[in-house]
């Protein structure tokens, strides 16, 4: 019998992103004024940009900044604040 091994997505070699240039989903929701649980389906959905450290999001401080400037003066339920630029 053979044994056959299986790669584990756990096991790549990651290396952590810069810090200076991403927050938290925590960091982001407070930011923008969203719940938490928020943050991920924006950053699946291409309205904000982010990295997957893990199972945690990292958002880009770059695009926080842009999403704020773009949604400036909108509702926080507008339904153009979901469209990426």
């Amino acid at each position: 019998m053979t044994m056959l091994t299986r790669t584990n997505a756990r096991s790549r070699n990651t290396t952590m992103p810069d810090l200076n240039e991403f927050m938290t989903t925590q960091e982001a929701a407070l930011k923008l004024g969203f719940h938490v649980r928020s943050i991920p389906k924006m950053l699946r959905d291409k309205i904000l940009d982010g990295e997957r450290f893990g199972r945690d999001w990292l958002v880009s401080r770059k695009s926080v900044q842009e999403y704020l400037e773009k949604t400036k003066g909108m509702s926080k339920r507008d339904p153009r604040r979901k469209v990426k630029k």
